[in-house]
C-alpha cells in the first residue's frame, strides 16, 4: 500500500500534460485546519486530475479558512473557494456547491479524509464501463489523526455483503447495514440532481441518499481502497451518529420512508425499524410534536394496536404531566 504521507508535489511540473476528467471534486471543511492540506495535496496529485475543484469552509471556528487561503495563494487558479459566512451544515453546503457543478461526474470529500492518486482515474473507468450505474463506490483505508494506518480496509468495521448482487443492487440490504464509505461515493451529476440532490434538513448525507438512489438504479463498485477515511473523536460521525441523537433518528427515519410501496416483507421490516426509532425518540430531547409524529407515522411497525396506544399515551403524558 502507498505510504499515506509520501504523496508529494512530483506531478506539478507535468500537470498540464495530464488529461483531465470531466469531474468536479467538492471539498467540505469544518475545523479541519490540521488536515486539509493533505486532502488538497492528494487531489492535486491525481493521475487524472478533475476538471474543477470547489472548496467550501462551513464557517470553521479554527484556522481552516486561513490555511485554505494560504494554500490557494501558493497554487493560484487551481481551485475555487466558497466560504460560508455562517455555519449552514453539511447538506446545504453540498447543495450550494452542486448547484454550480456542471461536469459529468461529481464527488465530495470531507477535508479530513483524502484520496489515493489513482482514485479519480479508476472511478471514471468504473462508471464508463457501467453506464446504468448512478454511482460508484470503493473500499477505504482507515487512518488516525496523524495519518497512521489503522486498517487497510473499512470492511474490518463494516463488512460488505457476500453476494455481489446486493453490492450492485443494495436497496434491500441497506435495511440492515451501510457498508459504503461516504468519501468513496462517485456520482453522475445529472442523475443526482434529477433524483433530488441532498436533503437540506438532514444533518448528514450518505445513508438517506444511498437508499434513495439505490431504489432507482444500480451501483458500480470496486473492493480496492481508493480513499482513506480518518477516525477522529471530534468528527461528525463520532458526535452525531448516536442512538439518542434526535438528528440521527430523524435522518434514519427519513431514509426508511423510501421503503414504502415495496414488497410487504420489506415494508414490514422498515416499519418495525421506524417504530423502534420512534420509541427511542420519546426518550430524547427531540421536540415532543416531532417525536409523536414519528410514533404516528410508524404505527404499522408496532407489535399490536394496544402497543401503539400505550406508547402514544406515554408520549402525551410526558408533555402534559404536571410539574413535580
Amino acid at each position: 500500500m502507498t505510504d499515506l504521507r509520501s504523496i508529494q508535489n512530483d506531478h506539478d511540473s507535468a500537470a498540464d500534460m495530464r488529461p483531465t476528467a470531466d469531474v468536479t471534486v467538492i471539498v467540505v471543511a469544518y475545523s479541519h485546519a490540521q488536515f486539509i492540506e493533505e486532502c488538497l495535496d492528494n487531489i492535486r496529485a491525481q493521475t487524472t486530475p478533475p476538471r474543477r475543484v470547489l472548496i467550501a469552509d462551513d464557517a470553521s471556528p479554527d484556522a481552516t479558512d486561513t490555511v485554505i487561503r494560504e494554500y490557494l495563494e501558493q497554487h493560484p487558479g487551481w481551485a475555487e473557494y466558497h466560504p460560508n459566512a455562517e455555519n449552514r451544515g453539511l447538506n446545504p453546503t453540498l447543495n450550494a456547491m452542486l448547484a454550480i457543478t456542471h461536469t459529468q461526474y461529481v464527488t465530495y470529500i470531507a477535508a479530513d479524509d483524502f484520496m489515493y492518486p489513482h482514485r479519480i482515474e479508476e472511478h471514471v473507468k468504473l462508471m464508463e464501463s457501467d453506464p446504468c450505474a448512478v454511482l460508484a463506490y470503493s473500499d477505504a483505508a482507515v487512518v488516525d489523526e496523524h495519518s497512521n494506518l489503522l486498517s487497510e480496509s473499512s470492511q474490518d468495521e463494516f463488512p460488505w455483503p457476500e453476494d455481489e448482487w446486493n453490492r450492485r443492487y443494495p436497496f434491500e440490504e441497506l435495511l440492515s447495514t451501510n457498508w459504503m464509505p461516504a468519501a468513496s461515493l462517485f456520482l453522475r451529476t445529472d442523475r443526482l440532481k434529477a433524483l433530488g440532490s441532498y436533503h437540506d434538513h438532514l444533518f448528514y448525507e450518505d445513508f438517506e441518499l444511498l437508499v434513495r438512489l439505490s431504489k432507482q438504479a444500480p451501483f458500480a463498485f470496486t473492493e480496492e481502497p481508493l480513499v482513506a477515511v480518518r477516525r477522529l473523536s471530534t468528527s461528525l460521525g463520532a458526535i452525531g451518529f448516536r442512538g439518542d441523537s434526535p438528528r440521527f433518528i430523524t435522518a434514519l427515519d427519513t431514509a426508511l420512508r423510501h421503503y414504502e410501496g415495496t414488497s410487504k416483507e420489506i415494508q414490514r421490516t422498515a416499519f418495525e425499524k421506524r417504530w423502534a426509532l420512534a420509541k427511542r425518540a420519546i426518550a430524547t430531547d427531540m421536540p415532543r410534536r416531532n417525536a409523536m409524529q414519528l410514533l404516528w407515522h410508524s404505527r404499522r411497525g408496532a407489535s399490536s394496536p394496544a402497543a401503539f396506544v400505550k406508547h402514544m399515551v406515554r408520549a402525551v403524558w410526558t408533555v402534559w404531566r404536571p410539574p413535580a
